[in-house]
């Protein structure tokens, strides 16, 4: 067994048998980013300006909904994400008290993190569920457990190059 700490990360891995491993570290639900007053101004300036467009065009009903998710969004992206511990197994894939067994599981692909001036990404592990509600699982992964999840999960799912789920892409953009 090999146990691993460091600031951001721990984890643990236990060799079963030569197929099966538990690894386990915990990680943040999602990527945070620390955000400027100007942000939440243009942020509420455009959802009000589209909740104003929505109601002199007469959609009442979608000025509402916007505002009240605008608002929503709002107050979540200033609270930081929460760890989360996650964990394979001979089970399947758990994401707190979550559990994705294997046999739901289609593929899977890894996409590398990095660092630039303007962002840091951590490395994603994306997972595609053969559900037809939840097709897309994008789990946070660390440079210390990558290679480790990429031969246990080269075992157990196959491997297919895979993008972003769109509405990631679209939250970071925004800023999210």
């Amino acid at each position: 067994m090999a146990i691993a700490h460091s600031p951001h990360a721990c984890y643990t891995i236990t060799t079963m048998d030569e197929y099966d491993y538990r690894i386990s570290w915990v990680a943040p639900e999602y990527d945070h980013r620390e955000h400027t007053a100007d942000w939440y101004w243009a942020i509420g300036i455009v959802s009000v300006s589209l909740a104003v467009a929505f109601i002199i065009v007469g959609n009442t009903l979608l000025a509402i909904i916007i505002l009240l998710g605008m608002g929503t969004l709002l107050a979540y992206a200033k609270h930081p994400p929460k760890n989360i511990e996650y964990e394979f197994s001979k089970r399947g894939v758990r994401a707190g008290k979550t559990l994705y067994p294997w046999e739901t599981l289609d593929s899977f692909w890894i996409i590398e993190g990095h660092s630039t001036a303007k962002e840091e990404r951590a490395p994603k592990l994306l997972l595609i569920s053969k559900k037809t509600f939840m097709p897309h699982i994008v789990i946070l992964l660390n440079e210390f457990v990558l290679e480790e999840v990429h031969q246990s999960l080269g075992h157990m799912l196959r491997e297919e190059p895979q993008m972003e789920p769109l509405h990631d892409r679209l939250m970071r953009v925004i800023g999210f």
